[in-house]
């Protein structure tokens, strides 16, 4: 007889409680002036990296119609993992909010890792879904690590790429199937 829960399923569910229980008070925005232009000035160097270690994002930063920065996101766990980063949201060129992204994840993984991520979004459908809180990265979503030789040509999926970088330049194997996003105005 099959109850329709498989132990995997249970143990992610667990995993996300946890994660979810653990950033309680964890809030989009940085709660100080000096938290919150840090979160930019890191932004900024961040996408500063992106254009000049991976030459495929400059078309996506002059063409999207927004992005949102992750400058850095923090993983960690035994077999359940959970992430969690903040990052600038950009439209037109200029900041218009804040983002927090979470993530749980289930497998054999041990430790922890973090990595730099850049959303980039094609149009004003895709945007719209991420400020109302309609948008999960999955695993249909195009993703792509810094470039390894050649030329690659790269696509929006959805309305959506995204871009990960470690902190040492090499590309992450970072599952994006688990993460949720939240986002709050700066205006």
């Amino acid at each position: 007889m099959r109850t329709g829960f498989s132990i995997a399923s249970v143990l992610l569910a667990c995993g996300l409680l946890s994660l979810s229980t653990v950033m309680v008070g964890c809030s989009t925005a940085p709660q100080t002036a000096v938290e919150r232009d840090q979160l930019v000035s890191d932004s900024e160097a961040t996408a500063s990296r992106f254009r000049s270690e991976d030459p495929r994002t400059r078309s996506f930063f002059d063409n999207a119609y927004a992005y949102v920065v992750f400058p850095k996101i923090t993983q960690g766990g035994v077999g359940i993992a959970g992430a969690y980063g903040r990052g600038v949201v950009y439209q037109g060129g200029r900041m218009v909010g804040y983002a927090g992204m979470t993530q749980g994840t289930i497998g054999a993984q041990i430790g922890g890792m973090s990595w730099s991520e850049i959303i980039f979004f094609e149009n004003r459908w895709a945007f719209d879904k991420f400020k109302s809180g309609q948008f999960a990265a999955s695993a249909n979503a195009s993703y792509a690590g810094p470039k390894q030789g050649g030329t690659n040509a790269l696509n929006y999926a959805e309305g959506v790429m995204i871009f990960t970088m470690d902190t040492r330049g090499l590309a992450v194997a970072a599952a994006v199937g688990g993460q949720q996003f939240e986002y709050e105005s700066s205006e």
